[in-house]
């Protein structure tokens, strides 16, 4: 199918849906496309997205309001995100260097580039506390979680210590294995297991 196959307003929709996907992460709703073509019916931007789909240049969820992806093909007018989408738990922050309760997933989830971030599985949690700045994590930050029970000393590790959740550095030191804050440490035993290395970050804009 031909560039021209878009009408002008299609284009325009399909360029802000990936212009603003790249920059925030994730893909807008409706209602923000709408304020920003100057739509001002959703059945209107709903029926030029059907248009975008129907044509091949994205994909639609059907059960959440942030679920448009740009598709990846060689005569779009706009490169495809390359993302996958990435759930948020939500339910209970990871606490940096204190314990938090445990966190479910609640449908909440974000595209990030699938080339940033090593595991898969990937998971995010939001940090309260301020506990892990030495390791450039603060409160608000989210951090990308790749699940495992395996880690090596230096690597910052999500661990349940009694069934709580809180983000440490794991260390091995003279035979004694450590998870670290600024404030403190906590030697494993069969009460901490590790359930995931952090691999990435990602900051809200101030």
């Amino acid at each position: 199918m031909e560039r021209n196959s878009l009408t002008d307003r299609q284009q325009e929709i399909l360029e802000y849906v990936a212009s603003f996907t790249r920059d925030a992460g994730y893909p807008p709703t409706v209602r923000e496309i709408g304020r920003a073509t100057g739509l001002r019916s959703p059945r209107s931007v709903s029926q030029h997205l059907q248009a975008l789909e129907r044509k091949g240049f994205i994909h639609r969820g059907r059960e959440k309001s942030r679920a448009i992806r740009v598709l990846d093909r060689p005569d779009s007018p706009v490169p495809a995100t390359g993302a996958h989408a990435v759930p948020l738990l939500v339910r209970g922050r990871v606490v940096a260097g204190e314990l938090a309760a445990p966190s479910d997933f609640a449908g909440t989830s974000y595209l990030i580039d699938r080339e940033l971030f090593e595991g898969t599985g990937n998971y995010l949690m939001r940090v309260d506390g301020a506990c892990m700045e030495d390791s450039h994590i603060v409160a608000g930050d989210m951090i990308v979680v790749s699940p495992g029970t395996s880690a090596k000393s230096g690597d910052v590790v999500v661990a349940k210590i009694n069934g709580q959740t809180s983000v440490k550095r794991y260390e091995e030191k003279e035979g004694s294995r450590r998870l670290v804050t600024s404030t403190g440490s906590t030697t494993l035993d069969a009460s901490v297991q590790i359930v995931g290395r952090v691999v990435g970050l990602i900051r809200a804009r101030v």
